[in-house]
């Protein structure tokens, strides 16, 4: 089967704590768009990397009159001098596994328990927070892996076009330096402040070109994507396969996941291979915050919570997809998915995809499922209504199937 589509995502956004020698602020987010909040208050950042273009916005206002001073939250005042291990500061790292905190220099370095001590005695607020954010994400992506199904569209509900916005920010026209009264008096000096106004006008110019020709781009790829919605609707086989690509894309799966399709040439079968996470590297903790001081406790599932824990986030990746093949392909009327993992082979020593599950679905019987209620759907069962080929316990251990080949099953009896 073709490789037309591939889709990894990472799970945890980066958050960052800053010590300087101007004080505390957390950065979070990712290159070319974050956040900041420091002593100066809370700031919006955005830029293209390599670009030169970069936008900067106070987001909120500094502490209020009457609130508590940093040394009443138990931080140093501001006015403290930093240690030195501070200014190396970049990262607070925390492992979901085993709860250790680490911070880090921006080297992804452990500097140790000395730049332990700085954060905690300097930015004990930032660091508690930055610590809540990373456990929060780290549940809500536990909750989330059991219940990927509850996005699935109904059959009918092709997805709407939603186009992306230009969030570029314009660049903006440089200020022109004025003479100095030395000016005057220094030929000199004069040219070289007419000469830096011309240069940074030249940047400016140089960047709002560059600016411009990054939005027409940008407005071309929308109207392209508007059109190819349109033709998909009209029953187009290569505008499908478009919108196809492009809504799996919008999929924020809990775990990192890839995938790849091919519709047939009639526009009836389509055929979608999953690669399923592996589950000797499946999340296993649950995190809580300490009550008092700073750390994590980690609560481990057990094997068989695990196992049933896995066993539901395949299938509902399994029925999410095959969910969102008959909305994106309205042609479709067979949706054959087949999950699969790598295993070693003993016999030669090489990885080999072994499928765990695959499942032959028709359209007919897909509108049976109750859309509008798939909080009481189980994943696991809802597949075994179809032409369903798996080996698997009741408690979750799989064994290798030979997957559907084509579309030409028949339901179960």
């Amino acid at each position: 089967m073709a490789f037309r589509f591939r889709r990894t995502v990472k799970i945890f956004p980066g958050v960052r704590l800053n010590l300087g020698k101007r004080g505390v602020s957390v950065s979070a987010g990712m290159r070319g768009a974050n956040v900041t909040l420091g002593r100066n208050g809370l700031y919006g950042n955005m830029g293209v990397p390599g670009t030169g273009l970069s936008y900067r916005e106070k987001l909120l206002k500094n502490r209020q009159p009457g609130r508590p001073s940093a040394s009443a939250n138990g931080d140093h005042p501001q006015s403290s001098p930093l240690p030195p291990i501070a200014e190396q500061i970049a990262q607070v790292q925390l492992n979901t596994a085993t709860g250790e905190i680490s911070i880090l220099d921006t080297d992804g370095q452990d500097l140790g328990s000395e730049a332990m001590a700085a954060a905690k005695a300097y930015a004990l607020d930032a660091l508690k927070d930055t610590l809540n954010e990373q456990v929060d994400t780290h549940n809500q992506v536990m909750e989330r892996i059991g219940a990927i199904h509850l996005g699935t569209p109904a059959p009918n509900q092709f997805p709407k076009f939603l186009p992306e916005p230009f969030d570029l920010p314009e660049p903006v026209r440089p200020v022109p330096r004025k003479p100095d009264w030395k000016a005057w008096f220094c030929p000199a000096r004069r040219r070289a402040i007419m000469e830096s106004n011309q240069r940074k006008l030249s940047e400016y110019h140089r960047q709002r070109v560059q600016w411009q020709s990054e939005q027409e781009h940008h407005q071309r790829k929308e109207t392209q994507r508007a059109t190819l919605y349109q033709r998909a609707v009209q029953g187009s086989l290569s505008a499908m396969e478009s919108v196809l690509d492009d809504h799996l894309m919008d999929i924020d799966w809990p775990e990192e996941t890839s995938l790849s399709f091919e519709l047939s040439d009639n526009g009836k079968t389509l055929m979608l291979d999953v690669d399923l996470p592996e589950i000797e590297d499946f999340p296993k903790t649950e995190l809580r915050m300490y009550q008092r001081g700073i750390g994590v406790s980690v609560k481990e599932l057990s094997d068989t919570a695990l196992r049933k824990l896995y066993m539901a986030h395949v299938h509902g990746m399994g029925f999410r997809l095959i969910g969102e093949g008959f909305a994106c392909a309205p042609s479709v009327e067979t949706v054959v998915l087949s999950g699969f993992t790598q295993m070693t082979n003993r016999a030669t020593g090489r990885i080999e995809d072994r499928y765990l599950y695959s499942v032959n679905a028709k359209r007919e019987a897909w509108r049976q499922i109750h859309f509008g209620n798939l909080e009481a759907v189980d994943p696991v069962e809802a597949l075994a209504a179809f032409a369903l080929r798996r080996d698997m316990t009741k408690t979750g251990i799989f064994r290798s199937i030979e997957p559907w080949s084509d579309g030409s099953a028949s339901a179960p009896a």
